[in-house]
């Protein structure tokens, strides 16, 4: 049931971390570090098989908690890097670039609320039975 809401949002967060990651392997978010095209590439592998996961919505829950920590890791590599690493004490206007793997983690989090929404309605269509 690939016409879910939650694989939509999946879909946008799979979509936001590609493009961060293609960002990574531009330069643009840190020169000459593609760290974050690796870690952005595995996390968008990882929502996107999510997708496809939609039978077992237990497992798709617990990846797609694993995918926000890992989202949380990236953010957080992300603006240490660019933040304390480079010498600058406040962040610009060309940081912004910083809050794609935040919209990221929102989508997901909307992603397993609708999850969690269709696992009970399971349940209770289980218990007329």
């Amino acid at each position: 049931m690939l016409q879910r809401i939650q694989s939509v949002y999946m879909f946008t967060a799979f979509i936001l971390t590609a493009f961060y990651a293609y960002m990574g392997y531009l330069g643009l978010i840190v020169p000459n570090c593609y760290k974050y095209t690796v870690i952005g590439g595995l996390i968008s592998i990882l929502i996107l098989s999510n997708i496809f996961l939609y039978k077992n919505r237990k497992l798709q829950i617990k990846l797609n908690y694993l995918a926000i920590f890992a989202l949380v890791v990236l953010l957080g590599l992300s603006i240490y890097q660019v933040g304390f690493l480079s010498g600058e004490k406040q962040f610009s206007e060309k940081d912004i670039k910083l809050l794609v793997p935040v919209i990221s983690i929102v989508f997901l989090l909307i992603a397993n609320k609708y999850i969690k929404r269709d696992e009970r309605l399971v349940k209770s269509v289980d218990r007329i039975r």
